[in-house]
């Protein structure tokens, strides 16, 4: 099918059905390879001409002259700046095989203090669309604090008082004591094999296959070790309640006033049986989960209740996305390794600021 036809999300299909074919072995690497491309360039081209269209529109509108020559520069500067994302991403390719030129690394470090190489500005597109999209990841709290990083909490405190005036027994001073919660480094890593034909991809072409991957399976890691956190944790409350319509208020009813948006997280089999319940038991309710909202994770048993807000994430290195290549350990079946891995830590900080919900 010609491209020029195809809708937007035909090409996404298409250039996702493609990560595919690359690994059979008869497949033309050449062909699929320009095939990519001629989408991206399709893609590149019908949002550029809709802002454009936009732009024209509202010159019209405020009565600007001179509107075909605004147009122009605008397509020019938008053809440099596909231009330069295609050299970045060519040398940023070659950069994880470990095959960048002198001057390929050169304009990866351009700009870059110390000279290092700073791949997350282009990885970013890739890998954390996959968090901003997960209902889990998206709401808790990223922070990136290098060396040892304690948050503090409030485990106990006496509460206030009321005082009259000219009443002259002063109040009790307040009893406090504080708690911590250390964050310790740790990597969270995917590794995959491919073949020598796919590390032969160039630019795009390789950075979409490796990245798809890499993205999906790093926010599913991310994501399982929240709910892992969570349920784990001393400072979330831990609540005996059959799993059933009745579970989420008990959940509930256990966080602390800080709690301010609760959601609930149960896996999906778990929300069928209590939807299941609600419709043919003769106790049913309108709502079990009394308008909060429900989120999915396969690894939670029983059912978890809180504001993912009191769920910290510490990177200390950013967010960038390390790889490491490894041609050698299966070099015998023209196998290439590749490893991405992140740094970071995850913990609920708020005391009850999660509840637990177990059945008996």
């Amino acid at each position: 099918m010609d491209i020029k036809t195809m809708t937007a999300e035909e090409l996404l299909e298409r250039r996702a059905a493609i990560a595919t074919e690359v690994e059979a072995p008869e497949a033309d690497l050449t062909a699929l390879e320009e095939e990519v491309r001629a989408i991206n360039a399709e893609l590149e081209e019908r949002k550029a001409a809709e802002a454009q269209k936009e732009e024209v529109r509202k010159a019209v509108a405020d009565g600007a002259g001179e509107v075909m020559k605004k147009f122009n520069n605008n397509e020019e500067r938008k053809m440099d700046k596909k231009e330069e994302r295609a050299q970045l991403m060519d040398a940023l390719a070659e950069y994880i095989k470990g095959n960048a030129t002198v001057e390929q690394r050169a304009l990866l470090t351009t700009g870059v203090s110390g000279g290092t190489v700073k791949v997350s500005n282009i990885v970013d597109d890739f890998i954390w669309t996959d968090w901003d999209k997960s209902p889990i990841l998206s709401r808790i709290r990223k922070v990136y604090v290098k060396g040892n990083y304690s948050v503090g909490y409030e485990a106990s405190a006496t509460g206030a008082v009321k005082h009259t005036e000219g009443d002259m027994e002063n109040p009790a001073e307040e009893v406090l004591t504080l708690g911590y919660i250390n964050f310790i480094e740790q990597y969270y890593k995917k590794w995959i094999t491919v073949s020598d034909t796919v590390l032969a991809l160039k630019g795009e072409a390789f950075m979409d296959y490796l990245m798809d991957e890499f993205g999906h399976q790093l926010a599913i890691a991310l994501e399982n070790a929240v709910v892992a956190e969570i349920a784990a944790s001393t400072l979330a409350a831990k609540v005996t309640n059959p799993i059933d319509n009745t579970a989420a208020m008990a959940g509930f009813a256990a966080l602390s006033d800080e709690a301010v948006n609760p959601v609930v997280i149960i896996s999906k089999a778990t929300y069928a049986a209590i939807m299941n319940e609600r419709a043919t038991t003769g106790g049913k309710i309108e709502d079990p989960f009394n308008g909060m909202e429900v989120l999915f994770n396969r690894n939670v048993t029983g059912m978890l209740v809180g504001d993912l807000d009191g769920v910290v994430a510490n990177f200390p290195d950013g967010e960038d996305f390390k790889f490491i290549i490894d041609d050698k350990s299966l070099a015998e079946h023209d196998m290439v390794k590749i490893v991405g891995k992140i740094l970071g830590d995850i913990h609920l900080v708020r005391p009850n600021g999660f509840a637990v919900v177990t059945a008996a």
